[in-house]
């Protein structure tokens, strides 16, 4: 399968590169993945108020998460593996980032922060990996009322 990759250089981080099929992706959405967005400090807020032990945002990860938003959006599917089988631990390793264990909580539907917090943690497996210590840190991304947040556990 032909890829194109995408190699994103954050503020403090090492560039990352994020494979994505052709033909999925439109230019704009190439823009929207290049460029780095804050984090959400109402979602971070709350984030940090449910955890017994405090948890770093990362912009590497992010990226990730944005990117399987804007192609789950894009294509119209809703999974934590793409159509092409690629998990979130791929993902992950293709973009450079070495993990002992990785969480992924996805939602859709939602418009805001806030109700995807909610509706996050109303599940037990979603909370579950929220509140799960043994992540360091974390990338929230966003397409439209997709949503992805990733965990990173280190080794």
């Amino acid at each position: 399968m032909r890829v194109l990759a995408i190699i994103l250089g954050l503020s403090a981080c090492v560039p990352i590169i994020i494979p994505i099929p052709i033909g999925t992706v439109s230019n704009q959405q190439v823009r929207t993945l290049a460029v780095s967005r804050a984090p959400d400090a109402g979602f971070d807020a709350k984030f940090q108020n449910v955890r017994s032990k405090p948890i770093a945002h990362n912009a590497q990860l992010a990226a990730v998460a944005r990117a399987h938003a804007v192609d789950m959006d894009r294509r119209g599917y809703f999974s934590h593996n793409s159509p092409e089988g690629v998990s979130s631990g791929a993902r992950t390793a293709a973009a450079g980032i070495a993990a002992c264990g990785i969480g992924e909580n996805i939602a859709k539907g939602q418009t805001s922060s806030a109700e995807v917090f909610a509706g996050w943690m109303a599940s037990d497996g979603h909370r579950r990996n929220m509140v799960n210590t043994g992540m360091a840190s974390y990338g929230l991304g966003r397409a439209g009322d997709t949503w992805v947040l990733m965990l990173y556990q280190p080794c």
